[in-house]
């Protein structure tokens, strides 16, 4: 095994690093793109061109729910298996032909003429969003916009009940929750089954008109899934299409904030927002790194992994890869950063990418459209506990109209 490197992921922890991550990576990167993190127990990628390679290759799985879930202590093990069962049912935790098999449930739904249809509805909620605000001048980006934005959007997508939308304000996400081993969330999910139980019985009886049960029919009559696994994706569209991006959202609003120029450009040229989507999430995702477990023996770069290791790729860091762009930590919204990796990579890429895209983009075109001089109230930010998760709590702003 590589000696390990001064520094470690976990340092994001500190107060130091915890504002700032990508100048962590940038000193980690200094020990190579490939190396072992003692704290993590796991080998830390940083480069883009290994993410990117090691994201297709089939000896890496994301399969590790199971196995994380078996080594908790027993009492840990049984609240939180709830969480476990509906992750281990996810597509995105597990490897084909399995992964291929209940992809399917939502993929054929998720077109572009899908996505095209879903642009007034966003639109409408993002002006009735802002215009709500629009009198005293000020704002909480997260609470005010972003979140209620993303959660209506997913709330109609999933199918939830309007009894039930209560229960999708302030998603984390439940990878945070499970792997933090909290029992917080167990309650909520425990009653989102609930919900989804009604619309699975109403889809039984052929009664069900809501949008989930229209993108999912014709899978369901193609091919035999059970409950829980269809359950367990429905879970997947709000823990992904909800928390992600109402913070790419979030974070695309901070940067602009921090670089007037760009802010400035963007509001001359709203058209830029399609380009410029894919810049601001290469800039700051809001997911960091995701894990994977070696299947067998296998080389990363210049090092060599033993089965059965973490292997961690660091999305944030290969998006921020000087040897893949130019003045990475530099942000220009005219950068053609398509293949930035904050949607990850090869057969895990993001199913929902293009609408995430879509409401980040319309997000930014209301907010602009519908404010002047839209400036950050303070500096000092409130960010979630994660060294994965880049969540501010509040982003608080003020503007003129």
């Amino acid at each position: 095994m590589a000696p390990s490197s001064k520094l470690s992921l976990l340092s994001l922890y500190q107060p130091d690093w915890a504002a700032d991550p990508y100048a962590l990576y940038h000193a980690m990167r200094e020990d190579g793109p490939v190396q072992w993190d003692d704290w993590m127990r796991s080998w830390i990628v940083l480069g883009h061109a290994e993410i990117a390679q090691l994201s297709k290759d089939d000896r890496l799985s994301g399969a590790r729910i199971a196995d994380f879930h078996a080594q908790l202590p027993a009492s840990v093990r049984s609240d939180v298996e709830p969480l476990a069962g509906a992750l281990s049912d996810m597509m995105l935790f597990n490897e084909p032909p399995e992964h291929t098999r209940l992809r399917r449930i939502i993929k054929p739904g998720l077109t572009p003429r899908f996505i095209r249809e879903m642009r007034p509805l966003i639109t409408e909620r993002a002006a009735e969003l802002v215009d709500a605000v629009l009198d005293q001048g000020h704002m909480d980006v997260i609470g005010d916009f972003s979140e209620p934005l993303s959660r209506n959007v997913i709330a109609h997508l999933a199918g939830v009940p309007g009894h039930a939308t209560p229960l999708l304000e302030n998603w984390q996400g439940l990878l945070h929750e499970f792997f933090t081993q909290s029992c917080a969330e167990v309650p909520r999910v425990n009653s989102l089954r609930a919900a989804f139980d009604e619309q699975a019985a109403k889809r039984r009886a052929g009664t069900a008109d809501d949008l989930f049960s229209q993108v999912i029919a014709g899978q369901l009559e193609r091919e035999t899934y059970t409950d829980d696994e269809v359950f367990a994706n429905f879970l997947l569209l709000i823990d992904a299409g909800q928390a992600t991006t109402t913070h790419l959202i979030g974070n695309a609003v901070l940067a602009l904030l921090r670089h007037p120029d760009q802010l400035a450009r963007l509001r001359a040229d709203p058209d830029l927002c399609q380009v410029a989507v894919h810049e601001l999430m290469r800039y700051d995702s809001s997911v960091q790194f995701t894990t994977r477990v070696a299947l067998e023996g296998m080389e990363v770069g210049d090092q060599h992994v033993e089965q059965g290791q973490s292997v961690t790729l660091v999305l944030g860091a290969g998006n921020r890869d000087p040897r893949r762009y130019d003045d990475p930590d530099r942000l220009d919204i005219t950068r053609k950063a398509t293949d930035h990796l904050s949607f990850g990579h090869g057969i895990h890429y993001c199913l929902g990418a293009s609408l995430a895209l879509a409401e980040i983009e319309i997000a930014l075109r209301v907010l602009l459209e519908r404010t002047t001089e839209l400036r950050l109230r303070t500096d000092d930010l409130d960010w979630l506990d994660s060294i994965n998760f880049r969540f501010a709590k509040e982003l608080p702003v003020e503007f003129g109209t």
